[in-house]
């Protein structure tokens, strides 16, 4: 089952066009980094800071790069600051944000995550950041492909938030 979903994910943001990857490994993105560091096709940038990832992918994306930030939800919280600074001061750069939510409704592996899982779609909203919830693993192609179109459409970052009992 996680070969399948490494897979898909590889595969999704390939046909998504990204090509940049800014990551932060944590229990959800863990699974993906491997792959991606071993694959030609992708750059990936190791972070110490999610909020540095933000200012990253937003300088890849003016080098001509399809940027991605690999986050988990306390990483996401933290870059909320970053991402609130290039939505507003700058117009926005299109990010696909992806974000392990751990926290939220149905997990309960991780009780200490719950913070972060409850507060991460208040601020995405407060950003006026698209997001969608991915809860089917047979889905996270699509919608990976589907969020690099929307970043791209609106110019500024979209998130697809997992919330894939299988990664964790």
């Amino acid at each position: 089952m996680k070969a399948q979903i490494k897979e898909d994910f590889i595969a999704g943001l390939k046909e998504a066009g990204i090509n940049f990857v800014a990551s932060l490994p944590c229990s959800g993105i863990s699974l993906f980094l491997p792959s991606i560091a071993d694959d030609p096709h992708f750059k990936q940038v190791p972070l110490a800071n999610e909020g540095d990832g933000v200012g990253i992918c937003a300088g890849a994306w003016l080098g001509g790069k399809k940027p991605a930030l690999l986050v988990d939800g306390a990483g996401f919280v933290l870059a909320h600051y970053a991402l609130m600074n290039i939505t507003y001061k700058f117009g926005g750069f299109p990010i696909l944000l992806v974000v392990a939510h751990r926290g939220s409704f149905g997990d309960g592996k991780a009780w200490y995550h719950f913070g972060d899982g409850t507060e991460t779609i208040q601020i995405l909203e407060s950003l006026r950041i698209p997001y969608t919830i991915v809860r089917e693993s047979q889905k996270l192609k699509a919608e990976l492909v589907s969020g690099e179109r929307t970043a791209e459409g609106y110019g500024r970052p979209a998130a697809i938030l997992l919330n894939l009992e299988e990664i964790w």
